[in-house]
């Protein structure tokens, strides 16, 4: 194709095919009507996608000769143009909007985006029905995601990434740790928020601790597996844990009821579980994190989600 593989990572060769990505965009704003938007596709090989409705091969022609890396355009044929699907995401978010108002809570997990020719959107563990309405709505102009899993697949979109390597379990003599849940009782689709709490109760300092917060705790069974946890983004902040004798510090917590595994739906069951919170730090404030620690077990209910009043939407 091109001597572009010899840079490395997938990040190097985008960047050197930055050029031909902002003439390919500057082209297709020019043809607004047809114009379904450009991204990149890194399998098989780094390549720039640029999707138009109607006749793709008259496009294809008229760019890839003011390419660098023409080798590397892909152009595709989609229905949709690029300001049919802002159209569509305005209609999804004003509808979205509308249902969280009438339920008095959010049944959006995180903000909708504009993917590879698609409308992104991921809702709550517990709008599977939801999904379904979208679904049927707007067919593939829709990429949808319930919790931890797409929809109506309910089964991971990538292979699993390789286990990272157990962190070691420290103990520090005199550490106290406990873990104070804001919701020990939670419907199922909701979040829960709480806090970890460290005390010294030694006579040496125990820090400085580098770590992160908020911390994201996992639902475990009764034979202590995992099997929820919260499904959304967490935007962290580092932290510096420094306990002189006697001083405690708290980190947030964050948790919730999607489910991890396919095999238990998109929310986890009704029932009781164990809210298992650990903290991975490294020593000083610097470098990967190397240990963790882990709090005493905390037990949290499910219950069904109650109905809402008639006339509103769950």
């Amino acid at each position: 194709m091109d001597d572009l593989d010899d840079l490395g990572g997938k990040e190097l060769i985008q960047s050197a095919l930055r050029g031909d990505f902002e003439l390919i965009v500057g082209y297709g704003e020019g043809h607004p009507g047809t114009w379904a938007g450009a991204w990149f596709d890194n399998e098989p090989a780094v390549r720039i996608v640029a999707a138009f409705t109607g006749d793709a091969a008259w496009h294809d022609a008229a760019l890839r000769p003011r390419l660098r890396h023409p080798g590397r355009l892909v152009v595709e044929s989609r229905q949709l143009s690029l300001s049919d699907l802002r159209r569509i995401r305005e209609e999804i978010e004003r509808d979205l909007g509308q249902r969280a108002a009438e339920a008095g809570r959010p049944v959006l997990l995180t903000s909708i985006g504009e993917g590879a020719g698609v409308i992104s959107v991921t809702l709550r563990a517990d709008q599977e029905t939801l999904a379904s309405e979208l679904a049927a709505r707007y067919g593939n102009a829709v990429k949808l995601r319930v919790g931890w899993f797409p929809f109506p697949a309910r089964r991971r979109s990538h292979p699993r990434p390789p286990a990272r390597p157990a962190l070691q379990e420290q103990v520090f003599e005199g550490l106290e740790m406990s873990v104070e849940a804001g919701q020990q009782v939670l419907e199922a689709g909701d979040d829960g928020h709480g806090r970890l709490v460290l005390r010294n109760g030694s006579s040496e300092r125990i820090g400085p601790l580098g770590a992160g917060q908020p911390l994201a705790g996992s639902l475990l069974n009764a034979s202590l597996e995992a099997v929820g946890g919260y499904g959304g983004w967490i935007a962290g902040t580092g932290l510096i844990i420094d306990l002189a004798p006697g001083r405690s510090a708290s980190i947030p917590v964050i948790y919730g009821t999607a489910s991890t595994r396919e095999d238990l739906g998109y929310v986890v069951p009704p029932g009781r579980y164990w809210l298992q919170v650990q903290m991975r730090f490294r020593p000083g404030p610097g470098g990967p994190a190397t240990n963790t620690l882990t709090a005493p077990l905390t037990q949290i209910t499910i219950i069904p989600r109650a109905r809402p009043p008639r006339g509103t939407s769950a």
